[in-house]
């Protein structure tokens, strides 16, 4: 069955239709999660989705991708586990995180988001240093690190974070590809990705 017979327009306007299309046409995704994700965007699947940050939110809709909240989060050093965790799902079980830990700078402060973030990695121990004062916002640096580390051993994918422009005041969002098809999708919808952080 064609895309077409599905029912989904193969225009070049960018649209949650289009970038399903992208999506499978790359590998990233099946056509059965197309459908599902374009069934329960029905009401706005034929609707243009314009500028990197919104294709990008749509690609983290879609299971590629998720996203660094940028604005208050409250009580980050416990929401950077719950961000490790939905990287990691993306993997499809080639990651685990486990024993996550954060160790303030100032432990009888709860307002102070500096300190380590720890965590094991399929068995490894990790460690970050957040530098974020607040412990209402993510050290997005730290948080796009510690996510970059999730990319899996024996597998060509790996983290990268969508390029924004500038200034970057939204959210980042960490997408799982390999270099070919992050190539794509800057080809068929104009994101371009970050050189590593880590």
């Amino acid at each position: 069955m064609t895309w077409q017979d599905a029912g989904v327009t193969t225009t070049q306007v960018t649209t949650y239709a289009r970038i399903a299309e992208v999506l499978t046409e790359l590998g990233l995704i099946t056509r059965d999660e197309a459908r599902k994700v374009l069934d329960k965007a029905a009401s706005y699947a034929s609707e243009p989705v314009r500028g990197p940050r919104e294709i990008a939110d749509a690609l983290e809709s879609f299971g590629v991708a998720v996203s660094i909240h940028s604005e208050d989060v409250d009580f980050a050093d416990e929401h950077y586990e719950w961000l490790l965790n939905e990287a990691a799902a993306l993997t499809g079980g080639k990651v685990t995180i486990s024993d996550y830990r954060f160790e303030k700078s100032s432990p009888e402060e709860e307002d102070c988001g500096l300190g380590t973030m720890h965590f094991t990695c399929n068995g490894k121990p990790l460690s970050f240093d957040v530098e974020q004062e607040s412990n209402d916002y993510l050290d997005m640096g730290a948080a796009q690190q510690a996510i970059e580390a999730l990319s899996p051993d024996d597998d060509p994918r790996d983290f990268r974070c969508v390029e924004q422009e500038a200034p970057r005041y939204d959210d980042d969002y960490m997408v799982l590809a390999t270099a070919e098809q992050r190539e794509g999708l800057q080809r068929l919808l104009g994101i371009t990705f970050d050189p590593p952080l880590g």
